[in-house]
């Protein structure tokens, strides 16, 4: 004959359970919260060292674009408009960083040139690393300094991030 618990012992341990539960649900959800306000403090203060340090790059654009500009500018959209993709040649990083070397502005120009050339033009910037997070920066990055140099509305220009196995690159997809 076996012998069941009594009501009030089930009861009992159920109340018991219920009241330990909220602690162990709230230290949870604390911890939960506390990492994600930690996850998005690091993301904004690696956002304000990258804007920081991409200065240097706008310094070099805020200089006029040159008949060599435009024709690199042309090249670019003649590219860009036969095969709706290409690579951006000359755009550099900073390993495992989304700051722009200063050799970059040379491309960075001849985007801004095409652009300027082509006020209908919308296009994406897909940036291509081993870290995701790293990719998205650094497509922004570039969005950014195109934005402020040469003016061009923002919702012409998207910014995306992929993660990729295959070398990093950056490329420039029509829309």
């Amino acid at each position: 004959m076996s012998r069941r618990p009594s009501p009030l012992l089930a009861i009992a341990g159920a109340v018991a359970l219920l009241a330990a539960a909220p602690d162990s649900a709230a230290a949870q959800f604390g911890k939960r919260l506390k990492d994600a306000v930690t996850r998005n403090a690091e993301n904004r203060a690696i956002q304000e060292i990258v804007a920081q340090e991409n200065n240097a790059i706008d310094v070099a654009l805020t200089a006029a674009l040159s008949p060599g500009d435009d024709a690199a500018g042309g090249k670019l959209y003649d590219d860009l408009s036969s095969g709706g993709r290409v690579t951006i040649e000359g755009v550099a990083f900073e390993p495992g960083t989304a700051t722009m070397t200063e050799g970059s502005a040379e491309s960075l120009k001849a985007i801004g040139a095409m652009l300027k050339a082509h006020a209908d033009l919308a296009v994406r910037l897909e940036a291509y690393t081993e870290d995701k997070q790293v990719a998205a920066a650094r497509a922004d990055a570039v969005k950014q300094s195109l934005i402020k140099a040469y003016a061009i509305d923002p919702s012409r220009i998207e910014a995306a991030g992929y993660v990729t196995k295959t070398g990093e690159r950056l490329e420039l997809v029509q829309r």
